[in-house]
């Protein structure tokens, strides 16, 4: 099952994304008689199993599409928590030590945008880089949770892209926050997955910039599973139903690349983020 968020008069809506397009997924339950959440932190909301038990039965033979934009597949959240250096290749790529522990910084609501839409990229900044990325969905309150069952709060995965801009990253002093969230720099999409239905541990993650490769891996090149991850957090804070986390970035970013090959991001480049089981995340800049 894939979940996505649609605009409906300004607000998100719940989708059902199919190989023929995406289902209206009110339209369709009032065709068929049924209720199922109107978005996507009604369904984060409902009890383990009932959100399948729910839609379903939408899959069988939907006859309600629509063609509106996509949302952000997670909306209503000022909670987006991204890890730093969290693949080991990465990590040798910028010549960096692997870190003893997550290391943990934000980006804000704003950030975030959804498949498909364009991201403008102000003239004050010149060095703006990609970084594929699985996202994690929190699903439920968790604090002080075990390794163990970590994995039991999470409500589903999706594609993310943490943009950067180095320029301004590097000026301050290595500040990550200021130069991450940007209007639009946590794009995510283009639908939502079931957390049962994936392992986070073994999915392949890749980026393209204009149709040509730059980053290919797996997320089992993680220095800190998901797991890991959610129970460090945890240990410091509560983690909230709709949070997003961000794990990290696979080797191939501009920053690493050698000075004389870097080729940054401008106005009119398009870039792609692809999950195994997921699907593929796209970026335009303007």
């Amino acid at each position: 099952m894939k979940l996505v968020q649609f605009w409906r008069n300004g607000r998100p809506a719940l989708g059902l994304q199919t190989e023929r397009g995406v289902v209206d997924a009110a339209a369709e339950a009032t065709r068929l008689g049924v209720t199922v959440p109107e978005d996507m932190a009604a369904a984060i909301a409902l009890p383990a199993g009932e959100l399948e038990r729910l839609l379903t039965p939408l899959l069988q033979d939907p006859q309600c599409f629509t063609g509106a934009p996509l949302a952000p597949v997670v909306t209503g959240t000022d909670r987006i928590f991204c890890i730093g250096l969290n693949y080991r290749q990465h990590a040798k790529e910028c010549g960096l030590p692997i870190p003893p522990a997550p290391v943990l910084f934000n980006k804000f609501s704003n950030a975030l945008a959804a498949h498909g839409d364009c991201v403008k990229l102000i003239s004050d900044y010149k060095e703006y880089d990609y970084e594929a990325e699985l996202v994690a969905v929190i699903g439920k309150p968790a604090r002080s949770v075990s390794e163990e069952d970590a994995l039991d709060y999470v409500f589903g995965y999706t594609c993310g892209n943490d943009l950067s801009t180095r320029d301004l990253q590097f000026a301050r002093g290595g500040q990550w926050v200021l130069s991450k969230t940007f209007d639009g720099f946590a794009p995510v999409g283009p639908c939502l997955v079931p957390a049962g239905e994936l392992d986070p541990n073994h999915l392949d993650i890749s980026s393209t910039v204009n149709g040509e490769v730059r980053q290919s891996s797996n997320t089992s090149d993680m220095i800190f599973p998901l797991a890991q991850i959610i129970a460090d957090l945890s240990h410091h804070f509560t983690l909230m139903p709709g949070d997003l986390i961000f794990t990290g970035t696979p080797q191939g970013v501009m920053h690493g690349y050698p000075a004389d090959q870097k080729s940054w991001l401008k106005p009119g480049d398009w870039v792609e983020v692809t999950i195994q089981g997921i699907g593929t995340l796209r970026t335009t800049f303007c």
